[in-house]
């Protein structure tokens, strides 16, 4: 195992590698206001046994990485008024969000207005991967981290063994699409209030508790634990990712282009980015394949884990290095 930090496409990127670099590479790309240590030991250490150089990085924005944005002043200010008057901002702020439908409706302004968007984000895996010397990978991404990866599969194909989207969309702008659940979009609500009161912890279960399917419960306390190196490792709870996904063009229509082998898995009670969102991935890029996770929400349960990585494992031997 080794670490480092990579000075590239004009940030500081911070990385982490495991296995042996002389055997095919797995770049892990993360989602949105998630730093890399979300990729626990027991899902890296199983694709190492199986033979895999594996890399998981932090997105700019979170974790050791550059930090382009950082708490704004109207945050600081808000902080000192009164929680009725937090609540009506914050009623107002996502008021201009999601629609009544859940769905993050595009504006033209908005790509002018965010500092990055989805094409910034894979030139720094891409930049990563040129650090590190590696020529290849097989691109493997959750949630906004899916969103990256079809980025690098369909303008850097030649870099791109095969494709994995977990948990993600080919746009989230797209009103075909569903919109994220009620308790989903509450659950955001909450989780801004909890950080202008400056308990960022909470902040975070907040979310995950919503994002956990029926299959298998929340274990609160379990998370938690988890949680601890995942906070000391940086957390910035106001990352530029939500604008930077919003300013970037929905992928359907070019999902067609993907040509490497490609597997999308999904669970089926998916709070924030519904089950149809990876169905259009896979009905999109050809002869793809879609792994279906009954009951399991936003997630990667812990519970599932064999099942996964053997399913990841057996795609992976379908791509031509």
């Amino acid at each position: 195992m080794s670490q480092g930090i990579a000075e590239v496409n004009d940030i500081r990127i911070w990385w982490e590698d495991f296995g042996d670099s002389s055997n095919p590479s797995i770049l892990l790309i993360m989602g949105a206001n998630a730093n890399c240590m979300h990729w626990p030991p027991e899902f890296i250490e199983p694709l190492v046994n199986a033979g895999f150089h594996v890399i998981r990085y932090d997105n700019r924005d979170v974790g050791k990485t550059t930090w382009l944005n950082k708490e704004p002043l109207f945050s600081k200010l808000l902080k000192f008024l009164p929680s009725s008057i937090q609540i009506k901002f914050v009623d107002y702020i996502f008021g201009q969000g999601p629609n009544e439908d859940g769905v993050f409706t595009q504006n033209p302004d908005d790509a002018s207005k965010a500092k990055y968007n989805l094409s910034d984000m894979a030139k720094d895996g891409i930049a990563l991967m040129d650090h590190l010397k590696i020529d290849q990978a097989h691109i493997l991404g959750a949630s906004m981290g899916g969103m990256i990866s079809q980025v690098i599969a369909l303008d850097y194909p030649e870099r791109t063994l095969s494709l994995t989207p977990i948990m993600s969309s080919p746009g989230m702008g797209d009103t075909n699409l569903s919109g994220m659940t009620p308790s989903m979009v509450q659950a955001i609500k909450d989780s801004y209030m909890l950080n202008l009161q400056g308990r960022d912890e909470d902040a975070i279960v907040c979310i995950y508790r919503v994002l956990s399917g029926s299959r298998f419960p929340f274990n609160e306390d379990k998370f938690r634990e988890q949680l601890k190196l995942v906070i000391e490792h940086g957390d910035n709870p106001y990352t530029g990712h939500a604008e930077a996904v919003n300013a970037s063009p929905s992928r359907l229509e070019r999902l067609h282009e993907i040509k490497v082998p490609t597997l999308v898995i999904h669970g089926t009670e998916d709070a924030i980015l519904p089950f149809d969102h990876g169905e259009a991935i896979a009905k999109g890029v050809p002869n793809s394949e879609l792994m279906t996770l009954e009951g399991v929400g936003h997630e990667l349960p812990a519970e599932l884990n064999d099942e996964i990585i053997s399913r990841l494992v057996e795609h992976f031997s379908k791509a031509i290095r």
